[in-house]
């Protein structure tokens, strides 16, 4: 038995460890939402905020309470009266003890608040918390997509940079080849064939990194989508046809998740100033009290035995906390230093969206730019390269050029995929901080 157990886990490991999952961009983003922990909590946090503004509200409903109880007075107290009372001897006293042995009581109120602006203000906090908290998810999932898009592109790009470093090593490695037979014919020097061969053991190294940064992207982008280290993820869209998404044409700063927080919390800072000054208003409440009791000495609740009573009671309470040494102004002089307080950052905030969002927008028409004038320039490094390499095969041209060609090709290459991944960022900043993102969000 515990052997075909043991099988049975086995294959379900097997299994769990061959997933594989098949993303475009889209895809990855959906996945992330739906099952990063991260995002999860933070719509745990929504609904405790809302448990907790369901439990200020009951505060404001009517609160009924009812009390119960029994007594067994076995032993009753014994009350010293003139004996006379009871035509004894004058001068002394006789013990009588008053009560039933047996009391049972039960009680019911009913309390309403009337007129208590402190609780009122209470339920304005909580539903500012709440919707405090509701930017909080919507941030949450913005820097998710933001994440999981900007490492899916880091991976494709360097996809690409290993693509390109192969097709330079086999280049390299064809060159060593046809240097080998020209330096056993004497046409070319040893220093020359050990250059190349540490050219091509130096793009093996960089092979290597962009490998290791690849497996690493790879696995920060399972840690998003909260998948198994183990299941293998391929990215379906390619990096040359992602399009540039339609960007608005201006900021739009009321859209900015972060400045839609701060605004919030100047809110929230407001009714906390109010919450303190209806300390100083009155609080009035109705309240209904109904209580009954029943007594008998022996146990049973037949007359004339068990005698029961019945009360009621209603009207209204107040309370009014008239002077308390001055603290509840000092504590609504503090709420209002921290309302200005908030509303300086608003302001820096504001400054400060603004610059990061030209910053970006400067940044992509930089980097649009570079992707013309660099993938122009790679072409033309490719051709040059081309060019001298035939003429070093011919014997025309010297190593040396060919190697200064083979680095200028490189270093296009390079400026070109850097220019690519920059565009893209730069793509993600601006719908961030213009608000659009969080537009698509709240709209989707």
């Amino acid at each position: 038995m515990k052997t075909i157990i043991t099988i049975v886990v086995s294959l379900i490991v097997q299994t769990l460890s061959a997933q594989t999952f098949n993303l475009n961009v889209e895809e990855a983003v959906a996945y992330a939402i739906e099952h990063n922990t991260t995002l999860n909590k933070s719509i745990i946090d929504q609904d405790i905020i809302a448990a907790q503004i369901a439990e200020v509200k009951g505060r404001a409903l009517p609160q009924i309470s009812a009390t119960g109880g029994f007594t067994d007075n076995f032993s009753l107290a014994e009350q010293q009266l003139p004996a006379e009372l009871v035509g004894g001897e004058p001068g002394t006293t006789i013990g009588v003890a008053f009560g039933n042995r047996y009391a049972f009581t039960g009680s019911a109120r009913v309390e309403q608040q009337l007129f208590n602006f402190q609780l009122f203000n209470s339920i304005k906090a909580a539903n500012a918390l709440r919707e405090i908290q509701a930017l909080t998810t919507l941030q949450t999932t913005e820097d998710l997509i933001i994440n999981v898009v900007q490492v899916y592109i880091q991976i494709q790009v360097t996809e690409k940079q290993v693509e390109l470093l192969e097709e330079n090593f086999d280049r390299t490695s064809s060159l060593i080849d046809l240097s080998d037979f020209k330096y056993k014919e004497g046409l070319i020097k040893k220093l020359d064939l050990n250059q190349l061969k540490v050219n091509r053991s130096n793009l093996r190294t960089q092979i290597e990194d962009a490998q290791y940064q690849m497996d690493e992207q790879k696995r920060l982008l399972k840690l998003y989508l909260y998948i198994p280290m183990d299941a293998k993820v391929n990215l379906t869209e390619k990096l040359e046809d992602n399009e540039a998404f339609p960007l608005q044409n201006e900021l739009n700063i009321n859209s900015n998740i972060q400045y839609q927080q701060l605004e919030k919390q100047v809110d929230l800072s407001i009714i906390d100033q109010k919450v303190e000054r209806a300390n100083y208003l009155p609080k009035i409440s109705a309240f209904f009290n109904y209580n009954y009791r029943g007594d008998t000495n022996e146990f049973t609740f037949n007359a004339p035995a068990y005698v029961e009573q019945w009360n009621g009671t209603y009207g209204l309470s107040a309370s009014w906390s008239i002077f308390d040494g001055g603290s509840r102004r000092k504590r609504i002089q503090q709420k209002q230093l921290e309302t200005l307080k908030l509303e300086e950052d608003q302001k820096m905030l504001k400054t400060t969206i603004e610059k990061d969002y030209q910053d970006a927008l400067q940044q992509m028409l930089l980097s649009q730019s570079q992707i013309t004038s660099q993938n122009e320039n790679m072409f033309l490094a490719q051709e040059n390269y081309d060019g001298i390499n035939t003429s070093y095969n011919e014997g025309v041209a010297a190593l040396t050029e060919l190697l200064d060609s083979e680095f200028a090709l490189r270093q296009a290459q390079s400026n070109y995929l850097n220019a690519l991944l920059q565009s893209k960022v730069a793509e993600l900043r601006i719908l961030k901080t213009s608000g659009q993102l969080a537009q698509l969000i709240t709209s989707n």
